[in-house]
């Protein structure tokens, strides 16, 4: 009897034996589909990465600028075509004009300012660029100046100038606005009153 028990747990030992390593088996083999509930919790897929490419794409915008002064009227209309070429870089081309008039009891003249622009802008951060602006003006005037018991004073002109802008901006969704300074500035020929100016632009 206890030759027919030992022989029964030992047929027993080796049948359960044989099923845990046939079951280890197949929870390891990555090619058997029918894996038990366990295995698969612990062989999840793992998440892929998703690559998003920066698609390049045209914007417009430019600067427009009205004042009045003392008998004086200016009028700036800057339209501009940039190109994004990456979040970080972009480049554009534009068309510049300026109108500048004024009268008095002394004097009028009125001017007229016309051309294109090419620049290149870099944004370290999102809030922040930093560009650089070749700007080419042929400027055409004509001034008159009033004087008493003669013959009036009158003037023409007709001239090109070239200027060259660095500047900074603070850039907030479509707006930005800042300063550029013209490294090539002449008093005497651009139609600014400074080197420096402020710079407005809007991008849609």
């Amino acid at each position: 009897m206890l030759k027919y028990l030992s022989t029964t747990v030992s047929f027993l030992f080796f049948i359960f034996t044989a099923m845990a390593q046939e079951k280890e088996v197949i929870e390891n083999n990555p090619n058997y589909q029918f894996q038990s509930e366990k295995r698969q919790e612990t062989q999840k897929t793992a998440p892929v990465k998703k690559v998003y490419t920066y698609k390049r794409s045209w914007s417009f915008g430019g600067n427009l600028g009205l004042s009045f002064w003392n008998g004086g009227t200016d009028i700036l209309i800057a339209p501009k075509a940039y190109y994004n070429v990456s979040p970080k870089f972009l480049t554009g081309f534009g068309l510049t004009y300026i109108y500048s008039g004024y009268k008095d009891d002394f004097g009028k003249y009125n001017q007229n300012s016309f051309g294109p622009s090419i620049m290149g802008a870099f944004r370290p951060v999102p809030y922040l660029q930093l560009s650089a602006e070749y700007e080419g003006l042929q400027t055409n005037g004509n001034g008159t100046v009033y004087i008493l018991g003669s013959n009036n004073i009158k003037n023409n002109y007709s001239y090109w100038n070239n200027a060259i802008y660095l500047g900074a901006s603070f850039v907030s969704r479509n707006v930005s606005f800042g300063v550029r300074y013209d490294v090539l500035y002449d008093a005497s020929r651009s139609v600014y009153s400074s080197a420096w100016s402020p710079v407005i632009g809007f991008y849609f």
